[in-house]
């Protein structure tokens, strides 16, 4: 528990260092959208954010969250996690990993495998693209949906 507060009091520091130097105003609004981003860890989408954050600010709007989050990520204090028909989703670990997603209910979880950040880089120098990062994102179902999925085939094949 201390550790954790460390290390949020250690971001929110960082933070206002950030934009002193980019000469960035440290508003109100954007030290309570990044506390709400470094409180969770279920890698929330925006209106999850905005939320959180409305019953700190009960003024804030829903646009002033997202222009924040894009802020955060363009600073390099949050990331974009998306996958193929969801919501973006926003996390304050910075750190190169990786996911499972659920393709049912839209959890993403934190897969923390040193293996998967020594994996080759492909060779694409013939493409003229420039790898900067990667993370691997494993797609499935969740233990809850999994197990309500074997529920509902055990009522059917009862019925």
């Amino acid at each position: 528990m201390l550790d954790a507060r460390r290390d949020r009091e250690r971001k929110l520091d960082d933070f206002t260092a950030l934009c002193r130097r980019q000469g960035l105003a440290l508003t109100v609004q954007r030290r309570t959208i990044l506390e709400a981003l470094i409180g969770r860890h279920d890698h929330p989408t925006a209106d999850h954010i905005y939320a959180d954050v409305r019953t700190r600010i009960p003024g804030v709007s829903r646009t002033t969250v997202y222009r924040v989050l894009e802020t955060l990520v363009r600073l390099g204090v949050a990331r974009k996690s998306s996958h193929a028909g969801a919501q973006v989703r926003f996390d304050p670990n910075t750190d190169r990993h990786h996911h499972l997603v659920c393709m049912q209910c839209g959890k993403v979880v934190d897969v923390e495998d040193d293996r998967l950040s020594e994996l080759p880089l492909p060779d694409v120098k013939r493409s003229g693209f420039t790898i900067d990062d990667y993370s691997v994102q494993f797609s499935g179902s969740c233990g809850d949906c999994a197990r309500n999925a074997r529920a509902a085939r055990s009522r059917k094949r009862r019925n």
